[in-house]
């Protein structure tokens, strides 16, 4: 009875994965079509505005070095 009702459970997950894919699929594809009849039919000509170069937001702050001197001794 357990690998009776794991398997019907794997193939419930098969088709609802199937049908998930085939929905998706769908929706890509109405997508694209939308966008393709959205540029085939606009007759205005899109001006975008130049690229400016962005500031860095975050700054790592710059530490002052200090002059350290180091003596090895050998025994």
């Amino acid at each position: 009875m357990f690998h009776l009702y794991f398997g019907a459970f794997d193939i419930v997950l098969y088709l609802g994965g199937t049908y998930a894919a085939i929905a998706l699929s769908k929706a890509i594809c109405d997508q694209m079509d939308a966008a393709e009849v959205a540029q085939t039919t606009d007759t205005t000509e899109v001006t975008l505005a130049p690229m400016q170069p962005i500031a860095p937001q975050f700054v790592a702050p710059v530490t002052k070095r200090e002059d350290v001197s180091v003596r090895v001794s050998v025994n």
